[in-house]
């Protein structure tokens, strides 16, 4: 896979007008952030939420007063990927896969260097965690963690 990150000078941006049916609920009052690194974390995210939104969307169109689903807040918190969501739906099925989709890119942020895409772990630099690749670590002089403790190494 190669990467492409500088062609999206803003990540959330490239995503919207990429997947308008996961977006179009989008709470713009709140700050958005995606780091360049998780870009593909978060754009396989919404390309498999797509079709089941569509599909969810053709059984029960929703209305601006009740959206079927409304992205809340993209963002990196102690070292991984948040997007926070809403749902309005009586469906648990539909709620398992979202949800399911959506720790599934959690947890793959937590295995991503937010900065170059490569393979990552959790580090800490003081009280700050990102996920980086070993280049980005030693460069930005975080300690790799394991269990919630720095290793020596």
């Amino acid at each position: 896979m190669t990467f492409e990150i500088e062609s999206y000078p803003d990540q959330i941006d490239s995503l919207i007008t990429k997947y308008p049916v996961v977006f179009k609920n989008l709470d713009t009052t709140m700050f958005h952030s995606l780091p360049s690194g998780w870009y593909w974390i978060a754009d396989k995210l919404c390309a498999d939420l797509t079709p089941i939104l569509e599909e969810a969307l053709k059984a029960n169109p929703d209305t601006p007063e009740e959206p079927l689903f409304s992205v809340l807040q993209i963002k990196e918190k102690f070292g991984g990927l948040r997007f926070y969501y809403m749902m309005n739906t009586n469906n648990d099925d539909l709620y398992r896969k979202v949800q399911s989709l959506v720790d599934h890119a959690e947890d793959a942020s937590y295995e991503t260097c937010q900065v170059t895409g490569k393979p990552g772990v959790l580090s800490k630099h003081r009280s700050h965690y990102m996920t980086l690749c070993e280049e980005s670590r030693k460069s930005m002089d975080y300690k790799a963690i394991d269990n919630g403790h720095e290793k020596s190494h």
